[in-house]
């Protein structure tokens, strides 16, 4: 909380003066070192190595402990993918063929299964590695927070045309929140800095064919969290006070902060539960080059690098070399046909995966409904 102080929040906010509906512009990173890569306009370009990732190339060899829930993401993954990299316009063509080889060979060595990864945020096989790991990291120091609270901070539903501007202004807005409580605290004025954990979620609505950016953060203390909303509002007039929200978090928040940034399945009356590949698209251009996930003054445990993880496995010869079959839902050893994890989709999942990935023109108008329907 703030000490005693003559300086009013104000100072955070926008200038004052009759409040305007939020329009997004293209503003300048207030961030510069947070960003992972350098985007253009024309072309997007996935970064190789995203420093909130940390893929270590081998993994204990436990198939059916291990794989087979890995097969399942790996199923949905090269579907999608496929799908994704058929779409003649979009930018990201390269970098979706390499989701779709993303650990399509395993090579087994002792008691290690090691493979290479694309580290592409949309490809399920990396996120579910990303979410362990990052649970891993932070949950210990999360649990020291007795009064931590899981926050959301979201504006206005925007078009397609409008999401990259629109991500790029909020998280100019939470930069500028964040370094002037920076300052407070460096001044004197505050008994503690931000202390939170940061993740950028984007979901389509398939009624209103609208994008819905928004925050999910998990903060120390519930009068830090308040004042975050207040302040975002503020800055975002045009926000409604329902789409904020402030809630006492808890192990299962942790997993939802951690969990996958967008929603891949939308449901539609007639066509039941189904995967539209062009407003991913237009998500998965929109968050490229972007950190999604960021930690404020969250220190944790030193990981092993890949550097040592990789001379480890390299000790060791390899036994025998695995590779992805779509058809058989699983890994094969090409030498004697062995399936790795013995792997099967139920029927519904099947379907899902082979019949229900379409392609559907990413909407660019802007819905017309009310400022406060955001969700």
């Amino acid at each position: 909380m703030l000490k005693n102080t003559t300086q009013t929040v104000k100072s955070l906010l926008r200038p004052t003066g009759s409040a305007v509906a939020f329009r997004p512009t293209r503003a300048s990173s207030l961030d510069t070192l947070a960003q992972v890569g350098t985007r253009t306009k024309k072309t997007p370009v996935a970064s190789a190595s995203e420093d909130d990732l940390r893929l270590t190339k081998s993994a204990k060899f436990d198939a059916k402990a291990n794989f087979s829930k890995r097969a399942r993401v790996k199923y949905l993954t090269n579907a999608l993918s496929l799908r994704l990299a058929s779409l003649d316009d979009t930018p990201l063509k390269k970098s979706y063929w390499n989701t779709f080889y993303c650990s399509s060979i395993l090579q087994k060595k002792g008691d290690q299964l090691t493979s290479k990864y694309c580290k592409n945020r949309w490809c399920l096989v990396c996120s579910r590695i990303r979410t362990a790991q990052l649970i891993k990291q932070y949950l210990p120091l999360l649990r020291e927070w007795a009064d931590k609270q899981f926050v959301t901070l979201t504006v206005p539903n925007c078009s397609g045309d409008d999401l990259l501007p629109t991500i790029d202004q909020m998280k100019a807005v939470f930069n500028r929140i964040r370094e002037q409580i920076k300052k407070q605290y460096q001044r004197g004025q505050r008994d503690a800095p931000l202390m939170a954990l940061r993740k950028l979620e984007c979901t389509f609505n398939p009624r209103r064919r609208d994008y819905h950016p928004h925050f999910h953060l998990i903060v120390r203390d519930v009068a830090m969290a308040n004042e975050l909303r207040d302040l975002w509002l503020h800055h975002f007039p045009a926000a409604s006070w329902d789409g904020q929200n402030v809630k006492p978090a808890d192990d299962k928040s942790v997993l939802e902060l951690f969990k996958y940034f967008t929603k891949l399945v939308t449901s539609k009356e007639k066509e039941g539960r189904i995967i539209s590949v062009g407003p991913l698209d237009t998500i998965f251009q929109a968050i490229t080059g972007q950190r999604t996930f960021q930690a404020f003054n969250c220190p944790t445990t030193k990981e092993t690098s890949d550097e040592e993880a990789d001379e480890l496995a390299a000790e060791l010869e390899i036994e025998a070399t695995y590779e992805w079959e779509q058809a058989a839902t699983d890994w094969v050893d090409k030498s004697t046909g062995e399936l790795l994890t013995g792997y099967a989709p139920d029927e519904e999942f099947r379907k899902l995966v082979e019949t229900k990935i379409i392609h559907q023109k990413p909407p660019s108008h802007v819905y017309k409904g009310t400022i406060n329907d955001q969700n």
